[in-house]
């Protein structure tokens, strides 16, 4: 059954709803079924079920929602990562559809990025969530249930760019060890025939969020990846 959705559809990040342009979201089941020779039927099913989240905001509306930028700190012990963003989906339907947004909760923060392409535009933020849930299923089928914890690795990234204050203002804070960078460029013959190039720095990132919505004449860009990973330690 497919809902139309009215750009009325409001985003709650920590009790904030502006500044908001577009929100992707999933409930994903998984099955894994145990075959057995001599039936069509499982020996077995487990069900696993996971949300994935994706919002594209202007520059800073999260910073602002949460009074601080988002920490990236690896987990020593085996408890949840910090890495996240209240967040819940109350959709305007056409139809009186319930059930097809989002309760908001603490979800896991997967990838951030930060673009800024043309001097005279303003700056964006992109933020991909995910959690991993309890499916509600009971027996013949077997719940997963949800993880133990979900922890937090080592996250990295790159940035590049001119804006005034590199990289606070594409979003980032970056470790000063470990740091490389590369560069690229591009020109082409013919009037005006112009080209530019870039330097691009890799490195972990430490912090996000902290992107500017404003800086006339200039561009940047800036890409982290975070990793998450359930644990299943039993009970």
């Amino acid at each position: 059954m497919a809902v139309i959705l009215g750009s009325l559809t409001t985003v709650t990040i920590n009790g904030q709803t502006d500044g908001i342009q577009s929100a992707n979201w999933q409930i994903q089941v998984s099955t894994n079924r145990l075959w057995e020779l001599g039936s069509w039927d499982a020996y077995a099913t487990q069900v696993t079920k996971t949300e994935s989240v994706s919002i594209t905001t202007y520059a800073g509306v999260v910073l602002d929602a949460l009074g601080a930028a988002v920490t990236l700190t690896p987990n020593i012990d085996c408890d949840d990562s910090t890495a996240v963003l209240p967040i819940g989906i109350s959709v305007q339907d056409c139809g009186g559809f319930s059930g097809a947004g989002l309760a908001t909760a603490d979800r896991f923060i997967t990838s951030y990025s930060y673009s800024k392409g043309d001097p005279n535009a303003f700056g964006t933020e992109s933020w991909s969530m995910q959690d991993w849930i309890d499916a509600g299923v009971t027996l013949p089928l077997i719940n997963t249930g949800a993880p133990s914890a979900v922890i937090q690795g080592k996250s990295e990234g790159n940035y590049t760019g001119n804006l005034t204050n590199m990289p606070e203002d594409v979003g980032i804070t970056m470790e000063v060890e470990g740091q490389v960078s590369g560069s690229q460029g591009s020109v082409s013959a013919g009037f005006p025939g112009i080209g530019n190039a870039d330097t691009t720095v890799y490195g972990f990132v430490s912090e996000i969020g902290t992107g500017r919505l404003e800086d006339a004449g200039k561009v940047g860009q800036s890409s982290v990846s975070i990793p998450h990973q359930p644990l299943y330690l039993g009970t």
